[in-house]
């Protein structure tokens, strides 16, 4: 879904720490009625690192399946995340 794409992206623009980041995160979940939480960063960026352990931690609570990816964005890790996106999916689908 669209909006929820933008929404939950919304989230993350965010200049961390934002201690309010996963309460909008986990209420977005709920208010979208989320199925699952592909968390994309960029290799090497610390800014939004640093909470992904607990971001990640908070929707497995929720029970939210989350598949964190980390990219450099060029096109040589492309296949490598078709697959893992293709592997979450297919799970999300067998639940």
């Amino acid at each position: 879904d669209l909006r929820m794409s933008r929404g939950l992206g919304d989230v993350y623009k965010r200049q961390t720490p934002n201690h309010g980041r996963i309460d909008d995160l986990l209420r977005m979940v709920k208010e979208y009625k989320v199925d699952g939480v592909i968390d994309c960063s960029l290799k090497f960026c610390c800014l939004y690192d640093t909470e992904k352990y607990s971001v990640a931690r908070a929707l497995k609570e929720a029970g939210v399946p989350v598949l964190g990816l980390e990219t450099d964005y060029t096109d040589t890790d492309a296949e490598q995340l078709r697959t893992r996106i293709g592997a979450f999916i297919e799970m999300l689908n067998n639940r």
